[in-house]
């Protein structure tokens, strides 16, 4: 997201790609979601639209892969952003002050999401109330209207959210709570006891240990509160996330961690994969209705052992085998906040307008995901020239290739 990796040497290039594959997966993941109902978008397609204006909850909707791709990527892939965002808080305190990292976080993560969520949630904002039948008018007219009330459903008379925005809205919150703990962590430095015990994490099997704590937070708060994403009454999304920011600190302040990811890369998998599949056969083999009973306790404990054996697998292979430079990581680099803030506008429109056209709906999927990533491409190419627009999404200035001057003899 907006923190990047300056460790000389390409030693964390590893964490740009990682961060890179996270935020093009989010035009498919929300494209998915489309079809299936298995979350909350901007527009559905027809029949998931219906059953949710009908008071209901989609279920067996659209094709099995893409609920399962959906329900898969939910599982774990915010909470490597999350990991990802506490070593770049570590390696940012190693050089700045504790008011200057609230000052780059004012600039990275509050002017980002004042624009985005004028510029491009009101469009998406918009769009929905005209899938839903709310409004029939242009944007321009609708644009008043979309500070008037909160969303907070389908049967809903407000339009304001922050949409996919709300990492922003997080990752701020934790940087400023959890801000005292991180500078005492720094000024102890060594003598520090939570490093202290931290190394100890770095063998096997403590390392699988904390897999523990996030099925123990799923379990307890995950079925009282599900994920509204407004960051007051959304528990298990908070304790979950913030369990990872933190541990992330902790890895970019111990290099021993980072390491021990990449050693013990594949008893992570095997953790995280075999939790997760545990995780659907208890869907597919009893009821799990909603609220506290054994089942969904169950479900959600297997959900956080999953998240945490699947991100540190991603983190000990990203590490293994994306941890190169060139000049892919500097397009890499480019593109990934400009994907995470813009590519839910395009990728909506194009699923409005895509909506009765006859076509299959691995057709309009696909159709909806290459309008997006190739918006956001042409974006991030066509800014490179506009020095406002460049800094501001953190976009290299391009290139100026000096002519060379043809020599006395010319090769032949």
């Amino acid at each position: 997201m907006p923190l990047r990796s300056t460790s000389p040497g390409g030693r964390l290039a590893y964490l740009d790609w990682l961060r890179f594959l996270v935020v093009l997966s989010l035009a498919p993941f929300h494209a998915s979601i489309s079809f299936t109902g298995m979350g909350s978008v901007y527009v559905y397609d027809s029949p998931v639209r219906d059953i949710l204006l009908a008071g209901s909850q989609p279920v067996g909707v659209g094709p099995l892969v893409l609920t399962e791709f959906t329900v898969f990527m939910d599982n774990w892939f915010m909470h490597l952003l999350f990991l990802v965002a506490g070593i770049g808080a570590a390696h940012s305190l190693r050089k700045r002050s504790g008011a200057q990292l609230l000052g780059e976080r004012c600039n990275r993560l509050l002017l980002p999401l004042l624009f985005g969520t004028v510029f491009v949630v009101s469009v998406q904002s918009w769009l929905r109330a005209l899938s839903f039948g709310r409004f029939s008018g242009s944007f321009f007219a609708f644009f008043p209207s979309f500070f008037n009330g909160i969303y907070t459903g389908p049967q809903s008379s407000g339009n304001y959210d922050w949409g996919h925005l709300w990492f922003l809205v997080y990752l701020f919150a934790f940087s400023v709570l959890a801000l005292p703990l991180l500078l005492s962590i720094r000024r102890k430095g060594e003598a520090s006891r939570i490093l202290s015990v931290a190394r100890h994490f770095a063998t096997m099997p403590l390392l699988l240990l904390p897999a523990l704590w996030t099925g123990l937070l799923e379990a307890l708060f995950r079925p009282g509160w599900p994920g509204a994403f407004n960051l007051v009454s959304d528990w298990a999304n908070v304790s979950m996330f913030l369990s990872f920011f933190l541990a992330g600190y902790v890895a970019g302040s111990v290099p021993e961690l980072l390491q021990a990811f990449e050693v013990h890369r594949r008893p992570a998998l095997i953790l995280g994969a075999t939790a997760f599949l545990a995780r659907i056969a208890t869907y597919a083999l009893v009821a799990v209705p909603d609220g506290y009973n054994a089942a969904n306790v169950v479900a959600q404990a297997l959900r956080g052992m999953a998240a945490y054996g699947l991100v540190i697998a991603a983190m000990g292979y990203g590490r293994r085998y994306l941890n190169v430079q060139g000049k892919m990581l500097g397009i890499a680099r480019d593109l990934s906040f400009p994907l995470f803030i813009l590519h839910y506008a395009p990728l909506t429109a194009a699923t409005y307008l895509l909506l009765n056209s006859g076509l299959s709906i691995w057709t309009r999927w696909l159709l909806a995901v290459a309008v997006s990533w190739s918006f956001v491409a042409v974006f991030t190419f066509l800014a490179r020239f506009i020095p406002p627009i460049r800094s501001f999404f953190g976009i290299r200035q391009p290139s100026v290739r000096a002519k060379q001057r043809p020599g006395p003899i010319a090769s032949r």
